[in-house]
């Protein structure tokens, strides 16, 4: 993000009395338990890692085919 990172986005969004409840999932390169521990702490309600969304995405084409397949 050019004006801000995600920890000071997080951190003023949450100083808005209406966004104190709103989810925020961290989508971040970074996918050490550190990094997790970090994302929530800074007020992120979730924390994946951009290596891990692939894997899930593969992961359900993967499945889907095998589905297509069964039929």
């Amino acid at each position: 993000m050019p004006e801000m990172d995600g920890y000071e986005f997080i951190d003023a969004l949450r100083r808005l009395p209406k966004m104190v409840s709103v989810p925020a999932i961290a989508l971040t390169g970074f996918g050490r338990a550190q990094d997790a521990k970090s994302a929530l702490r800074a007020g992120f309600n979730a924390h994946l890692a951009k290596a891990r969304i692939v894997a899930c995405l593969t992961e359900c084409d993967r499945s889907n085919k095998k589905r297509r397949n069964l039929k």
